[in-house]
């Protein structure tokens, strides 16, 4: 796995993450919500990966190499992929720690052609 940087929590994060589902709570970027909207990616399907699958990356605040501005994420990024209904897709999560806790916010998602997504 590219970026290990938080494998070792990923178990709570990802316990957290699945309420945060539960009850709505997971934000989407309007960068992610026009990606979506343009690639026929629905919140259920973003959802559903990030429910039953273990991210593929993760990188460390300002270390996530990918995107319209490369290294400039403020916050821990998460690769997530996963199949639905046959079809792959990779979702870049954001994990923000605020005071109230842990907000999840979707910053991209893509059917993967080609590339490090698609193995």
């Amino acid at each position: 796995m590219e970026g290990q940087a938080y494998l070792q929590y990923w178990p709570l994060i990802k316990q957290v993450l699945q309420d945060h589902i539960d009850l709505d709570k997971v934000r989407y970027s309007q960068h992610a919500g026009e990606r979506m909207e343009e690639r026929g990616i629905s919140k259920k399907m973003v959802e559903s990966i990030l429910y039953h699958h273990d991210p593929t990356e993760m990188h460390e605040a300002r270390k996530y190499p990918f995107g319209e501005q490369p290294y400039m994420n403020a916050d821990p990024v998460l690769t997530v992929v996963g199949a639905y209904e046959n079809r792959k897709i990779a979702i870049g999560l954001a994990v923000k720690k605020r005071n109230q806790g842990i907000l999840f916010a979707i910053v991209t998602a893509i059917f993967p052609e080609h590339g490090r997504h698609v193995q």
